[in-house]
């Protein structure tokens, strides 16, 4: 026994000389799929509980709108850090700024060969310049690219965009936009996080001149759309909220999997595309996360489009049962958010592509938010594009229902949506539900139509009565066309889980408990081998 304590106390006293030289573990890490992200300490994870004010808006809706408040509020300063401007009506906002408010401090920091931006960026940094206004682009040798999109006002408010200042963006009324979240957040401490990022980069920035070229000059130019903008009216919001910015290369990838692997219940990712599939990097962390969502009973949405590895994708979501659709583009000129929401209580609004490159080489920006209102604002947004967006080919059925967790006092209405299959004649609908181990019951709902935002009655619904906490019910949806050749097209299996409350967010890891209190920890249990350790070989010498 003397021998065994000996060596406990020899190998703890080895762990305490270890923790006297800084916390092991400071940073929240996962260790998916065998990899261990690196999170390099420039901007290191910060999460601030704080009463604030938060402004939410979305593109097509209010995002023009809400940006021009913004902007025209500003008194002493905007400082923008952005990957592209091709957005001639902001140009011209920011002249008619300068001439109003010529006290006003703006500075510019813009990628330096954007994809897609080159010629629009050179002539914004041009014109901008010859305005008298300080333009740099930020360092080519920093980062891959410099895909962020941020905005500072007056050193308190802090705007965080998924798209750059761009038509496509922040579009003119009635014309077409791409699908774009955004947040303002009015803090101090927050935006104290964000200017320190744009200073650090503006340092290492290179001052714009005439001879990196002069571009062409923009088009007025947009195309129109009849998408009915329901989300026009901003979010406001305010209250106690968790706020943790995040940054590429620093703590994006520690980030999206702290949002994924929190997720109980529900996780709904919208997403332009994901590449890097199967080069075991970054993305496939993000990947093996989602799968380890699902199997362990997580209700899992995507949202993405059919480019770049979408075969790839679409195949695993396949294999594990995950629904995923592809973004409506007769509205949207195409997907260009990059969103997370976890259990309607936590959401994620960045720049931040699942490529590795944008996660572990760009500089990228981005916020989580952890408040229920906040998150369930964007739900809405998110519930809206799933009803209309197109059923991956192996399934050709979505269906969804509200509200998105029930209370056990809550009837649950079930929408399948045939948005893909309108065109055909649908001649009959069914919904398959099972409740808890239950049976399964099929339900023909072909009547209970109704119109969908497009106009069209392809929308069919039933409503589920209230369940007891804790039940879990699966659901699955059938639609017969044509039924001569009697062509059926089954959905995924999708679990509704009834929970009147959720479990807290787990903020820490094992890593991060041993790495605060390990300390404390060893310098316990050394006490308790030396006092009972003591006790137990007394006590042997008795007998």
């Amino acid at each position: 026994m003397v021998g065994f304590r000996s060596r406990t106390i020899g190998i703890l006293l080895v762990f305490l000389m270890t923790l006297g030289l800084g916390p092991v573990f400071s940073q929240t890490t996962f260790a998916i799929g065998g990899q261990e992200p690196s999170v390099p300490a420039a901007f290191p994870w910060q999460t601030f509980n704080k009463n604030m004010n938060v402004t939410t808006f979305v593109a097509p809706d209010g995002s023009r709108d809400q940006l021009w408040h913004f902007l025209q509020s500003a008194q002493q300063s905007i400082y923008v850090e952005i990957f592209g401007i091709n957005n001639p009506y902001i140009v011209d906002l920011i002249h008619q700024l300068h001439s109003q408010k010529p006290s006003l401090q703006m500075k510019f920091l813009i990628g330096w060969n954007s994809l897609g931006y080159p010629d629009p960026n050179k002539w914004v940094a041009n014109n901008l310049t010859e305005l008298g206004l300080p333009v740099k682009w930020t360092k080519s040798a920093d980062f891959a690219q410099a895909h962020q999109k941020f905005i500072i006002i007056d050193n308190k408010t802090t705007i965080v965009q998924s798209g750059n200042w761009a038509k496509t963006s922040f579009p003119e009324s009635g014309k077409i936009s791409n699908r774009e979240w955004n947040i303002a957040m009015t803090d101090v401490d927050v935006t104290t996080v964000y200017r320190s990022v744009f200073d650090y980069d503006w340092g290492r920035g290179k001052d714009y001149s005439t001879g990196d070229g002069t571009g062409v000059a923009l088009s007025y130019t947009e195309s129109g759309s009849s998408y009915p903008r329901p989300f026009s009216a901003a979010g406001t919001f305010s209250g106690q909220m968790n706020v943790t910015p995040i940054f590429s290369p620093d703590t994006s990838l520690q980030g999206i999997l702290y949002c994924i692997n929190n997720a109980q219940v529900t996780l709904d990712i919208q997403i332009p595309y994901f590449t890097s599939v199967y080069d075991g990097g970054q993305v496939d962390q993000v990947i093996n996360a989602i799968v380890a969502a699902k199997n362990r009973g997580v209700t899992v949405r995507i949202i993405t489009s059919d480019v770049k590895d979408f075969e790839n994708i679409s195949s695993i979501c396949l294999t594990y049962g995950i629904p995923i659709a592809w973004q409506d583009t007769t509205w949207f000129s195409e997907i260009h958010n990059k969103g997370i929401i976890v259990d309607g209580r936590l959401v994620l609004i960045c720049s931040i592509n699942f490529s590795d490159e944008s996660i572990a080489e760009n500089r990228e920006a981005g916020v989580i938010i952890q408040n229920q209102n906040v998150a369930q604002w964007y739900q809405a947004v998110y519930d809206y594009d799933w009803s209309i967006a197109s059923a991956d080919v192996e399934s050709y059925v979505n269906l969804y229902w509200h509200p998105n967790i029930p209370k056990s006092t809550t009837a649950i209405d079930v929408t399948v949506f045939a948005e893909e299959l309108y065109a055909s004649s649908i001649t009959e609908v069914i919904l398959g539900v099972k409740i808890g181990a239950g049976a399964w019951t099929n339900h023909t709902i072909t009547a209970n139509v109704i119109t969908s935002p497009k106009g069209h009655p392809e929308f069919f619904t039933y409503q589920i009565p209230a369940q007891a906490d804790g039940t879990n019910i699966t659901v699955v949806a059938y639609v017969q066309v044509n039924p001569g050749v009697a062509s059926w097209y089954r959905g995924f299996e999708m679990v509704i889980h009834v929970r009147d409350s959720l479990g807290s967010i787990v903020t820490t890891t094992t890593e991060d408990f041993i790495g605060q209190y390990g300390l404390y920890i060893a310098i316990a249990v050394i006490l308790l081998l030396v006092v009972f350790g003591g006790k137990l070989t007394t006590g042997k010498k008795h007998h």
